[in-house]
């Protein structure tokens, strides 16, 4: 099977993308608006970029009538949150995945307790296993939409310590149990994992 993107059309090539693209980590976003109503809004693509400074990117699309609020937010104060999903918090996540107006508080609609953030002015989810703390370094243009690709640097970190192993700095993920997002209504958990040493003696990660 041979595919143009050109020739399929947008959707069939929005379809393709995110049926190769798995499984993605689910960055669930958390700002405060100009007006103090809390937002929480999950993110699928999204990565890692670099680790000095220690920083991740997420790409939102549009909204009919403009920007997301994630995005309104974090352009207004210059900081947001990752919290990392996990297993537990599935459900949760999925019901903040709404298009919800402004004043709708997502923490309060799901349910979830909120905690301030250190470093930001935006709140983080209490019962995250992980929350990143970051401030705005770009936000930069994609696509026709245009979609806004937002990167950030991580300037505090909040992990759950169960999921934390002190003695190698790594996170356990057998005990993280996050959750990964494939297409359509499909996500997956992780927890069939396996290793194999890389070929490379002074591999930090």
């Amino acid at each position: 099977m041979e595919l143009d993107p050109h020739v399929i059309g947008v959707t069939a090539s929005y379809k393709l993308l995110i049926g190769c693209v798995v499984p993605r980590p689910i960055a669930w976003v958390s700002t405060v608006a100009a007006d103090g109503v809390p937002n929480l809004a999950p993110f699928s693509f999204f990565m890692g970029v670099c680790n000095d400074p220690p920083t991740i990117a997420f790409s939102s699309g549009r909204r009919v009538n403009g920007r997301k609020d994630t995005v309104r937010n974090l352009e207004h104060t210059g900081d947001f949150v990752v919290n990392v999903v996990d297993d537990l918090h599935a459900e949760a996540m999925n019901a903040t995945s709404g298009e919800y107006p402004p004043e709708v508080d997502e923490f309060a609609l799901a349910g979830l307790a909120v905690a301030p953030g250190v470093l930001v002015r935006a709140p983080r989810l209490l019962t995250a296993p992980i929350s990143m703390e970051c401030r705005v370094a770009q936000i930069v243009p994609v696509g026709r939409g245009p979609h806004s690709v937002v990167f950030g640097e991580i300037v505090y970190f909040h992990v759950r310590d169960d999921v934390y192993d002190a003695k190698t700095g790594r996170i356990d993920v057998h005990r993280l149990q996050p959750v990964g997002r494939l297409a359509g209504h499909q996500y997956a958990h992780i927890h069939d994992i396996f290793e194999m040493k890389r070929p490379d003696e002074n591999y930090k990660g």
